[in-house]
């Protein structure tokens, strides 16, 4: 949940309740634009070392925001304190998104 609200506050968007759990109420994290499926790997006890997506559950979340007019994207929080790429809590936050979508998107912000 700690991650969802760090996601939540970075992109100005909302955690959503059920975590993504109910059929109404998909994906982790809505922002305007974006609906964010949150990832977190690693404890104090046992840093990570990776973290994996499945091509399937990439495709879930972008069928799920593009019925929303959203686009898919996802947050991964890798706890490596050890990383050269770790803010001060020790995360290295990562988002992922389809190369389309920036595009769409730099070409929206270039036109404004």
């Amino acid at each position: 949940m700690l991650q969802e609200e760090r996601v939540a506050k970075a992109y100005r968007g909302k955690r959503s309740p059920s975590s993504g759990g109910a059929a109404t109420d998909r994906g982790d994290v809505r922002a305007q634009y974006d609906l964010f499926e949150c990832k977190h790997v690693g404890t104090y006890d046992k840093p990570a070392k990776s973290v994996s997506i499945k091509l399937s559950d990439f495709e879930k979340l972008y069928d799920e925001a593009t019925s929303e007019g959203k686009d898919a994207a996802m947050a991964l929080s890798i706890y490596a304190p050890g990383s050269v790429l770790a803010d001060a809590d020790g995360f290295v936050d990562i988002t992922a998104r389809l190369q389309r979508d920036d595009r769409e998107l730099i070409r929206f912000i270039e036109g404004l």
